[in-house]
This record gives structure tokens, C-alpha cells and sequence, in this order.
């Protein structure tokens, strides 16, 4: 369990209305009682997303994804289960308690750092509105195609030339130097400390949810370099944060694309045209944890770096991080010398975005890049430039792709693809992709429905329908208990949610969908399971005989767990028959014929938990 109480969970649930919620993100039409819309997360013609108001649900009947607010805000904004609760805890009012590090005063430094940086961020917004000291800076700004729209949605501003301007401005508002030097505001020199930025229009590093972590600045003159970025602080790791991200997520999610820009001005002039799924790596070559961000809202990213040698260095890096992550890589041709932004302000959005579509998969890149550097077609080149490709496309988690990849690439170069394929087996990639962990749900084009993994589940219906009665009316969780023992079922996902209701039930507090939902997302930091929930509230639902229903099942179980019990009972007689333990076999009959003659509920209520784990 994580460290916020259960108790502000739900307390944060009960205050959060999720027709409100999810009427942020998408229009609502009351059906009933209920609501309706077409699904944020597929897409369909015909309305088939359903908001449950009464049990504070959502439920989509075309893909299968439901849930509470928790788990809406992890499917929409790709957060975690911590983050999705806090989020939600700062819009209802609820005041969180710190994290274990309080305890040493690292957190409320940590709340400090923000709120500095989050004040420096506004002075630095005031200077570049200003008209006599934001002048220059906001020349500069509308030169490069910004409009005043843009320059305020990524809150630009404008760090003037001194050595102690924001020094003196925030010291005469109490903060001390430490906090400046903590926030890599000032650097400290021989004779004292002084402002890190002078001279500079100042671009804010923010987090997915759009505070404040850090800087960059531009030089506005002669100064070098002509981008400084911040320092690491609490609050900011460089290769962490994607610059941009907090403005163009919900694009990027909307299309399942993301475009990978080099500078921070490529990205605010293509948002600015209306490119609005655009980030930038704040100045580093791509890293695996910007990678896994992106993955986060994206299935495809498209790398739009310089066509210059660093720029194809960038583009190949960023290809081996982000295949490895399973996502689809494609490069954009931009023409040598031209970077995104002045590609955009000489020829247009449109052929900017047609240059987009017009963008190569990652095998033609590499075998390109790779016949640029060994262009003659002798054998040792043709070799070299397999064994350039190769590392790349062993990164690759899908084995037919790169099977695929092996074959086209022997077809290139003439090459023998079984020798090819012998390389590709002593080509182990830098580092080893990070498989899907067992039960966690896949996202996007690739999701598959709740509904379609219960019709391919080997586990009982019953099963399934008895943990739907339940949770429709918990009280037939102590009915279940006098029947039946959790351990018994064989679907794991059942048994966490009744294993769940259990602890709330214990626990004297409120059993609701929503509430096991939230235990669940909470365990697990994913979605999982809370789409089974939903799913098992809409088969109670049409169910019309609950009680014999219930009864049925339970009958049936029980019926099974008595002949699994005796099966493992035979079992254990012939394994002691071919052992020669006579003791044992008598001992073992005489339990199986007790077992035999007892009524079934008898029988059932004798089994031990461990003897019919499947």
C-alpha cells in the first residue's frame, strides 16, 4: 500500500464527482440516470461509454476499458496510481500527508524548492512583458514566428543582463541564498554568489502535470553557450522530463504519435502552427526514462532532428532507446542545413506535416546511415554495414520484426540471410528491453478488451458471476465465506477482487466497486484490474434471479473444489501404494471414503486452501 491512507482515498473519491471529472475530457449526454459518450480511448461513431453515477463508474461496452476516477485519470493521462490520487487530491482540497523523508525536513524542502521556482518563473514572465527591459527579448521572440498566445502557454520570459537581479528581487522577499543555490538559480563565485541567468530568454522545464522544476536559457547575444541549461535539483533529473510534454500530452495521446524535436524553439513555433503533439529532450540525447515517458500516451514517435552529423547521431541514439520500448520509431527527411522550426516559417504548416507523413521506418534509416559510411560494395563494406544495422534491430522485442528485418536487410546487401542471422544472435543490444510484466494492461491500438480476455479466460464463468453478486451486493461476501474459501478459485483476478472486498468488509468500511477499484489501482499502480470490475458490474446487472444465482455458482464451486480435493486424494494413495507406506494408504482411504460419504457442503467446508491451488 502506498503512503496515503486509505482513509483520504476515499475521501478523495467521495469528493470527486466523475460525471464531472470525465466531463472535462469529453461531452457527456445523459442517458437515465446515467451518462453516455463516444470512448476517449477507441475510437467509434456510436456512443458506447457509459458513466455510472450511482456507483461512481465508467464503462466502455466497444473496448472494454471502465473504472473510477482513479483509473480514468491513469487511462487518459497515463499517470500512476499515486499521481492520479494526488492530482485528484489538490482539485478536491485534500491535504496529503508527507512522505517517509518528512521526517528528516527533505519534503518540506522539496515544497519550498517548487514554490521558489515556480515565483522566479513569474518574474521572469513580468521582465519579458515588460516595455522597456522585456523589449529586445520580445523582438527576438516575435522574430522567430512566436506569437504572444505561444510565449504565454510555455510561459516564456526574459532573464535581464547584471549579475544580481533575481538575487536582490528574491532576498528582499526573504529566500536566502541556499534556496537560490538549491534551485540552480545563482552560481557562487570568487567573490560571492550571482545570478546563473543574464542576458537570456528563459524557457521553464515542467513536469507532465505543468509545474515548474527548472530553466533554460538563450543567449540573446554574443554569450556561449547560446543554450544554458539548469542543474540538477530535487526537483529536476536531467533525461527525466520531456520539454513541452505538459502542453502536448492529450495531443499526443489523441493521435498515439508524438514528434521528437532537438531545440526548445522547434518546439514552441510547431505547437505555436498547430503541430501540437511536439516535445524536446531538453538538450540531451534521448534517454530510456524519456522513452518511457512517451510510451505513457504514445504508440509511434517520429524523430524530426537536424540533418547534420550531430543530428544523425541524435536520430540513432534515439532509435535504440525507443524500439527497445516496443514503439514504432520513423524519421523525418529534413533537407541538410534545416532545422524543424525554419522549415515550418518558410514552407508551412501543411508541408511541414506532409514531411511528417512522408517519414522513413527505421530499417531504411539505418541502412542508409550505415551505406554513407561504408559506401563501396566490396564484401568487407557490405559486412561492416550489416554489422552497423544489426545492434539496432536486436534491440527489437518483436521476434518476427526482426526476422523481417534480418531478411530485407541479407536482400539489400546481398548478404546470406542465415549468416545474417548467426550476427544477429552475437549482436546483443547495450541493454536488455524491459518485457510487459505479467497482467498489466496494454495500452492504445494495441489494448485488448476486458471482455474478450474473460471469453478467453480458462477459468470458470461461474467463478466470474459469483464475484459480480458479490460485488453487487456485498453482504453475500459472508454467505460466500461460509461456502467457500478464496483460495479455492483459479482466476487469479477474481481472487484479488474478492480478496479485496474481504479486507474492506473486515475492515468496517465502505464495499463499492469504486472503492475495490481503488485497493486494487493502489497494489498495483496500474490499471488491471479495475476494467474486470466494471465489466462484472454490468453481468450482475443483467442477471435476474441474483440470490439463485448465487446459490448456483456456489453449488458449483463447491461441486469442483470436492472433485479436485478427491483426485489429489487418489493421487496421493497411488504415491504411497508404489512406496510401499501401508500405513499411509490405510490412513489415506479412510480419509477418502470419509470424504466420499460427507454431504458436499460438508465435504467442500473440509478442504484445506493449499490442496487445490491450481
Amino acid at each position: 500500500m502506498p503512503l496515503i491512507p486509505e482513509t483520504l482515498i476515499d475521501e478523495i473519491q467521495a469528493r470527486t464527482d466523475i460525471a464531472e471529472l470525465i466531463g472535462h475530457y469529453v461531452p457527456l449526454k445523459r442517458a437515465g440516470r446515467h451518462f453516455k459518450a463516444t470512448c476517449p480511448f477507441h475510437k467509434e461513431r456510436t456512443p458506447s461509454f457509459m458513466v455510472n453515477t450511482d456507483k461512481q463508474i465508467f464503462h466502455c461496452f466497444g473496448c472494454g476499458i471502465g473504472g473510477n476516477v482513479f483509473s480514468f485519470l491513469m487511462q487518459h493521462d497515463r499517470v500512476t496510481f499515486p499521481e492520479a490520487v494526488r492530482q485528484l487530491a489538490e482539485q478536491a482540497g485534500v491535504r496529503l500527508p508527507e512522505r517517509e523523508e518528512a521526517s528528516s525536513g527533505a519534503q518540506h524542502a522539496r515544497e519550498a524548492l517548487a514554490a521558489l521556482t515556480e515565483k522566479s518563473c513569474r518574474y521572469f514572465e513580468r521582465l519579458l512583458r515588460d516595455p522597456a527591459q522585456g523589449a529586445t527579448a520580445r523582438a527576438y521572440v516575435k522574430a522567430r514566428g512566436v506569437s504572444d498566445e505561444a510565449r504565454d502557454r510555455f510561459r516564456l520570459g526574459f532573464a535581464p543582463e547584471g549579475w544580481d537581479h533575481l538575487l536582490r528581487a528574491t532576498q528582499a522577499k526573504g529566500v536566502s541564498v541556499e534556496q537560490l543555490d538549491a534551485a540552480g538559480l545563482v552560481v557562487r563565485g570568487t567573490s560571492g554568489y550571482y545570478d546563473r541567468f543574464r542576458g537570456r530568454l528563459m524557457f521553464p522545464i515542467m513536469d507532465v502535470r505543468g509545474r515548474v522544476i527548472g530553466f533554460g536559457g538563450r543567449s540573446l547575444g554574443g554569450q556561449e553557450p547560446k543554450y544554458l541549461n539548469g542543474p540538477e535539483t530535487p526537483l529536476y533529473t536531467k533525461g527525466h522530463h520531456l520539454f513541452g510534454l505538459a502542453q502536448a500530452k492529450e495531443a499526443i495521446a489523441r493521435t498515439r504519435t508524438a514528434v521528437v524535436v532537438e531545440g526548445y524553439f522547434d518546439c514552441v513555433v510547431l505547437a505555436d502552427a498547430g503541430v501540437a503533439n511536439v516535445v524536446s529532450p531538453l538538450g540531451t540525447a534521448l534517454t530510456a526514462e524519456q522513452g518511457r515517458l512517451l510510451k505513457r500516451y504514445a504508440d509511434r514517435v517520429i524523430l524530426a532532428f537536424d540533418a547534420d552529423a550531430a543530428g544523425e547521431q541524435a536520430t540513432l541514439r534515439g532509435i535504440d532507446v525507443l524500439v527497445e520500448l516496443g514503439l514504432r520509431v520513423h524519421v523525418a527527411g529534413l533537407p541538410a542545413g534545416i532545422d524543424p522550426d525554419e522549415h515550418l516559417r518558410a514552407h508551412g504548416r501543411e508541408a511541414f506535416e506532409a514531411l511528417l507523413e512522408r517519414s522513413a521506418g527505421i530499417f531504411e534509416v539505418l541502412v542508409e546511415s550505415a551505406l554513407r559510411r561504408y559506401p563501396r560494395r566490396t564484401t568487407e563494406d557490405k559486412v561492416s554495414a550489416a554489422q552497423f544495422v544489426l545492434p539496432t534491430i536486436a534491440r527489437i522485442p518483436d521476434a518476427m520484426l526482426r526476422s523481417e528485418y534480418v531478411r530485407l536487410l541479407a536482400e539489400r546487401l546481398r548478404l546470406d540471410e542465415q549468416a545474417v542471422a548467426e550476427e544477429l544472435a552475437k549482436a546483443q543490444p547495450r541493454a536488455v528491453a524491459t518485457p510487459r510484466r505479467a497482467g498489466a494492461t496494454p495500452t492504445g491500438r494495441n489494448r485488448v478488451s476486458a471482455r474478450a480476455a474473460a471469453r478467453a479466460s480458462t477459468a470458470s464463468g461461474a467463478e466470474r458471476l459469483l464475484a459480480a453478486l458479490v460485488l453487487e451486493e456485498p453482504a453475500r461476501f459472508s454467505r460466500l465465506q461460509e461456502r467457500l474459501k478464496i483460495q479455492w478459485l483459479s482466476d487469479p483476478a477474481v481472487r484479488q477482487i474478492l480478496a479485496v472486498v474481504g479486507e474492506l468488509s473486515a475492515g468496517g468500511q465502505t464495499v463499492s466497486p469504486a472503492h475495490v477499484i481503488s485497493r486494487l489501482s493502489a497494489a498495483q499502480t496500474e490499471v488491471g484490474p479495475a476494467a474486470l470490475v466494471t465489466e462484472l458490474v454490468e453481468l450482475a446487472q443483467s442477471v435476474s434471479a441474483r440470490d439463485e444465482a448465487f446459490e448456483d455458482c456456489a453449488r458449483r464451486l463447491e461441486s469442483r473444489a470436492r472433485s479436485h480435493e478427491l483426485l489429489l486424494l487418489r493421487e496421493r494413495i497411488r504415491a504411497a501404494q508404489d512406496a510401499g507406506h501401508e500405513r499411509d494408504v490405510t490412513q489415506l482411504l479412510a480419509e477418502y471414503q470419509q470424504r466420499l460419504a460427507a454431504p458436499p457442503d460438508r465435504a467442500a467446508s473440509a478442504i484445506g486452501a493449499g490442496a487445490v491451488e491450481r
